[in-house]
């Protein structure tokens, strides 16, 4: 259990809160009335929020323009979305080519395992439909990315083969001012966020506890509430 009193004092300078969006934000997969509220109650307070994301950079845009962010960082880093412009960090010339053959190879090994939909509108990684992985799948998947100079992330929604160069922190961390910013995340893929040598200031919601075998870097606090509730919990906390 966290101490309140603890949070408040480490967080009383902090500027940015950078989130994650699906099941630390969402509810369900919804963005409750609830989770806006909260949203726009630490945008009208001052500080800015930036949203750090597995959803593709297509999506991405939608999300930077119709909710009160100051930029979304998407792909697990791999693409940086404000003030309506996009750009995506430097990846080798035949990157995306690489990425649709080490999928072909993993689609040949395990025929049941399915492209996110989203893929279509991703710019710098390649994405698969967790409800297709079994738990067995995953060493597998990661040693024939690896063979092609990738990695492996998992979500609470996706698993995701992207280039080494890529990480939610290592991008983060290129745009902030560390000291005044607190990380939150629920899964695998927001590993690189809690990693104390980037971000000292960090926080997990409790649905977090199923990836934190899985994580060498974990959270300094977890909330006790899970997705969007605990968002707003940890809201309720700093106000």
């Amino acid at each position: 259990m966290y101490d309140a009193a603890e949070i408040t004092s480490a967080l009383k300078n902090v500027e940015i809160i950078a989130t994650d969006v699906d099941d630390t934000l969402t509810i369900n997969g919804i963005l409750t009335s609830d989770v806006l509220k909260s949203l726009e109650y630490l945008n009208n307070a001052g500080k800015k929020v930036i949203l750090v994301t597995g959803r593709s950079g297509g999506a991405c845009t939608t999300l930077s323009q119709y909710l009160p962010v100051a930029m979304v960082i998407a792909e697990n880093g791999g693409v940086i979305i404000r003030n309506h412009d996009i750009k995506t960090i430097d990846l080798p010339g035949d990157h995306k080519v690489r990425l649709h053959k080490c999928f072909d190879s993993i689609h040949k090994s395990f025929p049941h395992i399915e492209q996110a939909q989203d893929n279509p509108f991703r710019l710098t990684d390649l994405s698969m439909d967790n409800r297709s992985i079994q738990k067995s799948d995953f060493d597998a998947i990661k040693s024939i990315a690896e063979s092609y100079g990738f990695t492996v992330v998992v979500s609470s929604v996706q698993t995701h083969i992207l280039s080494p160069l890529c990480s939610k922190g290592g991008t983060l961390k290129s745009i902030v001012n560390d000291s005044k910013t607190v990380t939150l995340g629920d899964s695998e893929n927001d590993e690189s966020m809690f990693n104390p040598g980037l971000f000292p200031l960090s926080v997990g919601v409790s649905n977090i506890d199923r990836y934190l075998g899985m994580m060498h870097y974990k959270p300094r606090w977890i909330m006790s509430k899970e997705q969007g509730y605990g968002f707003i919990e940890f809201v309720d906390i700093v106000k």
